[in-house]
């Protein structure tokens, strides 16, 4: 070897010792980087700092005010790193746990959601860090630097990916299949959705297919103001809907008359009711029934005119537009109404009625419905369908419950009020034992069964069961009584351009005939929000509190309270993080296990040749683990041989000759 080559060999193998230095050394750097700022994120949350430190200004107090301790934290791992053997490998490891542990961070606090350079650093130099340690030495760190300064200069937009049409997409196709494969598969459990009364008490089985959609112009609250906190606050708009007959505004003839018979003016009226418009839309639905909300006062197809009564099922896509009446039943005015009504017995004659709406709620009665029409409607009101008393199938028990529950009060409402509240003790349940009962909701006796199984025998059910006992409960107390079905919806508190109702809103409840004041929903499944408790809150300025408003009552300790998951957040919050972190384990285990299957297969399918090439780059890689000096590859196998442990040196050397053979020699 001349001089001069060996000059520029020599020349060359510095060079690359002066890279890997400054390969080290970078690496080293961007992990101080990431744990300084990983390290004063988990203090300032220690510290109730979190807020400050997420629009960056913690971070860069800290940094200036305590800058002899960052130096000196700066040293001391500079230090530790180099004094330790193959310390490259612990920064790979290292950086592997602080990318787990920022996930973690952002996942529990939100901690690097600000946009600002600190956290764009963090999560780039972690990203180089951790790819880099995991990938299987293919390439070489400097290619995921360099994809890391791409990807910092490169602009980010202001306005974020709009996702929405695909994921939309999606679930589209998701709820077609799903729901039309659970048509044809059928199952053992009744699943959730509008059925018209048709469930037998079964056991139940929820879904959350979109049933129908709701568009609104009105905010999904009311606004109240709260004396506990002197604060406005919100409450949730809660929505009961049926299905219906467009042609029938009895239950209009019937508020309209109740607020007439008791004197309500414009301001009284508005304390418990107001006019409000939605529009409907069938999803996943099948049905003749005209779905709308209780007390709908007039129903359109899409283009704004009258429905027409029909036979045909309507499908997917069917939308109709509903104005109705919006009732506060919880309000403390409308139930002193409802316990002491005027006793009359006399109706408003149809001109009148239509002055008096139109004072109240500025609408036209006339084109709601015609002279003729609201003079039978009257008429009808008149008589109660005895149905609506019948006890058939109700047993002794039964017959004793009723008069101890409700007994002892005067009113009609009160009575009502007492056997609601009664039921609501009881424990609610979808998955029911063997000996809960089937029976036809639709009968007496059907009721009756579900009603004295429930009431006596389970002590649990769902609103199937819950309304078949009051129904019972309220005619053995001579109460006219119904049953509805439909949907319980409650809207949320944020406005939106939709709301979905799922399945599993779909609901039971009974309704109660009060004379002089017309049929009043209840709420007895403990599960569902009664009146009392989603009252609009509304009183009149002059108002001093006067109002024989009932006592609400307390909910029982068998019913669990919705507000009590603020208590358990730290419980998810922890479940969240290690659902991630077994994640992450989990994955990075099947990648090392496909890495090794792939290392496996390759050298079994190799040829000899490239089986030979496989061996050597294993025996290099066997006597670098094993020396604690760094070699640089030269090219020359005798490098290794001559850095191999004693023991493995001969056979290292025979297998180098054999390949410079194979390789250069032609010989196999």
């Amino acid at each position: 070897m001349t001089r001069t080559h060996a000059f520029s060999l020599k020349k060359i193998v510095e060079t690359k010792k002066i890279s890997a230095v400054l390969l080290d050394e970078i690496k080293l750097l961007m992990f101080e980087y990431c744990l300084l700022i990983i390290s004063v994120e988990i203090y300032s949350i220690y510290k109730g700092y979190g807020e400050d430190f997420s629009a960056g200004s913690f971070i860069l107090n800290a940094l200036f005010s305590h800058t002899r301790i960052i130096i000196l934290a700066i040293i001391a791992i500079q230090i530790l790193f180099h004094a330790l053997r193959k310390f490259k490998k612990y920064i790979d490891y290292g950086s592997v746990l602080l990318t787990l542990v920022a996930i973690c961070l952002f996942l529990a606090f939100g901690s690097f959601w600000e946009k600002n350079s600190i956290n764009t650093l963090l999560i780039i130099f972690l990203a180089i860090m951790t790819l880099c340690a995991i990938q299987p030495k293919k390439f070489s760190f400097y290619y995921f630097l360099l994809l890391g300064i791409i990807i910092y200069l490169i602009p980010i937009r202001q306005e974020p990916i709009n996702w929405t049409p695909v994921t939309d997409k999606a679930s589209v196709v998701i709820d077609n299949v799903s729901y039309y494969f659970s048509n044809i598969l059928g199952t053992d459990k009744y699943t959730t959705g509008y059925s018209s009364l048709t469930n037998s008490g079964n056991q139940l089985k929820i879904s959350d297919t979109t049933q129908l959609i709701i568009t609104t112009n009105d905010p999904p609250y009311f606004i109240f103001f709260d004396e506990t906190t002197s604060k406005r606050m919100k409450q949730a708009k809660t929505l009961y809907l049926t299905g219906t007959d467009s042609t029938d505004i009895s239950h209009l003839v019937e508020f309209a008359n109740l607020l007439w018979r008791n004197d309500v003016d414009k301001e009284t009226a508005a304390l418990f009711s107001t006019i409000s418009d939605l529009s409907l839309e069938y999803s996943f639905l099948t049905t003749r029934d005209e779905i709308a909300p209780i007390n709908t006062i007039s129903l359109t197809d899409e283009n704004g005119n009258p429905l027409q009564k029909n036979d045909k099922k309507h499908q997917k896509g069917y939308t109709l537009n509903a104005t109705y009446f919006e009732i506060d039943y919880g309000s403390p005015y409308l139930m002193e109404l409802y316990r002491n009504p005027a006793t009359s017995d006399s109706y408003l004659d149809y001109d009148s009625c239509c002055d008096y709406l139109k004072s109240l709620y500025d609408i036209n009665f006339s084109k709601i419905i015609s002279e003729d029409a609201y003079n039978d409607c009257v008429e009808s009101l008149q008589n109660v369908n005895i149905d609506y008393l019948d006890t058939d199938g109700a047993t002794e028990r039964m017959i004793s419950l009723a008069s101890t529950v409700a007994g002892d009060y005067a009113s009609d409402f009160d009575k009502c009020k007492a056997i609601e509240n009664y039921l609501r003790q009881y424990t609610y349940s979808t998955d029911l034992d063997a000996d809960a009962v089937e029976a036809d909701m639709n009968e007496a006796a059907g009721m009756s069964m579900l009603a004295d199984n429930f009431l006596f025998d389970t002590g649990k059910g769902y609103c199937v069961h819950y309304t078949s006992s009051m129904v019972m409960l309220l005619r053995l107390s001579g109460i006219p009584a119904r049953a509805a079905s439909g949907f319980y919806y409650q809207f949320p508190l944020d406005a939106a351009s939709s709301y979905n109702v799922s399945a599993a809103c779909a609901h039971t409840w009974p309704e109660a005939y009060i004379k002089n004041v017309g049929w009043v929903p209840f709420e007895p499944t403990s599960q569902f929000i009664p009146a009392e408790y989603r009252s609009w809150r509304k009183q009149l300025e002059k108002d001093t509190g006067s109002v024989n408003s009932p006592a609400v009552p307390a909910i029982p300790d068998t019913i669990e309270d919705d507000a009590s998951t603020e208590s358990i957040t730290a419980f998810h919050v922890a479940k969240i993080i290690a659902v991630i972190f077994a994640s992450l384990v989990g994955l990075l285990v099947m990648v090392l296990l496909g890495l090794k299957i792939f290392y496996k297969l390759r050298y079994i399918l190799a040829s000899p040749e490239r089986k030979l090439e496989l061996d050597v780059q294993q025996i290099k890689k066997t006597i670098q683990k094993n020396t604690d000096e760094e070699i640089y590859d030269r090219g020359l196998l005798s490098d290794y041989v001559k850095m191999a442990p004693s023991y493995i040196q001969d056979d290292a050397k025979r297998m180098f000759e054999l390949y410079y053979k194979v390789k250069y020699g032609g010989k196999s």
